[in-house]
């Protein structure tokens, strides 16, 4: 359960710290930093010739314990951008075509695998914030979410207030920090994958319920009596991988109002 009063509040879960999750992030981040290496020199070509500059674009965010480290993303944006603008402000930058498709796609992020061997950062975890703009925000947040490392995705960047700033609205930050563990960073990474996808953004009482109510669900639904899963119930398994599918996705309107 969320603690509303932030102004006191201290980290509650020890999963972040522990060797589980670091494993986890060393091994992952190093295959998936391997794989996509041809795409990020593709695409900073892509930038390089679309903006006429360099490449890779390196801002000092906050990381682990309020130490600043290099944030590195392929650019996406002129280089008449303010270096420190905050998202409302980049909404108003007139960008070109290749700018607008890396940053819809995510695609611009895949350096940061990179930061995640180098120990910066996690795969999951607190979005890194600039100085400038985390002044903004209430301290006690920033100290406490700047308690771990932060991450690539996390709960607040695939929920539906990731299209304001971090510190508008704090639960999705503080309610990962209390509850944080190994099964919640899966479901934020299948979230972030299901979003490049067209699934809907996360509602703060789905973040609360859905991964309980999902592990609740598969007991239910395997067959009473049943101590051990057969793992050659192969119908069971792909009964399960299209709830968790389904589940990702918003329902499409078919209505107009």
């Amino acid at each position: 359960m969320l603690r509303a009063n932030h102004h006191t509040w201290k980290p509650r879960s020890a999963y972040c710290d522990g060797s589980t999750k670091r494993a986890f992030d060393v091994a992952v981040a190093g295959l998936l930093a391997i794989a996509t290496f041809p795409v990020v020199v593709v695409l900073a070509i892509g930038s390089a010739v679309a903006f006429r500059a360099w490449p890779f674009f390196v801002q000092e965010r906050i990381g682990r314990d309020g130490r600043p480290f290099h944030f590195v993303k392929i650019r996406s944006l002129p280089t008449t951008t303010p270096r420190y603008a905050d998202k409302y402000a980049l909404a108003e930058i007139r960008n070109t075509t290749w700018g607008r498709l890396l940053r819809a796609s995510h695609l611009d992020e895949l350096p940061q695998l990179w930061l995640v061997l180098a120990g910066h950062m996690s795969l999951v975890g607190p979005r890194p914030e600039m100085a400038e703009v985390a002044e903004q925000f209430d301290r006690a947040f920033v100290a406490a979410r700047t308690t771990v490392r932060p991450g690539c995705t996390g709960p607040w960047q695939v929920s539906e207030s990731a299209t304001g700033l971090i510190g508008e609205d704090p639960r999705f930050d503080l309610y990962y920090l209390d509850e944080a563990r190994f099964g919640l960073d899966l479901r934020v990474l299948w979230l972030t994958f299901a979003q490049l996808l067209g699934a809907g953004p996360l509602t703060f009482d789905r973040l609360q319920g859905s991964f309980e109510d999902h592990v609740g669900e598969l007991t239910l639904d395997h067959p009473a009596g049943d101590d051990v899963i057969d793992l050659t119930d192969h119908n069971w398994f792909r009964t399960q991988l299209l709830d968790l599918f389904s589940d990702s996705f918003e329902p499409l309107a078919t209505a107009v109002d």
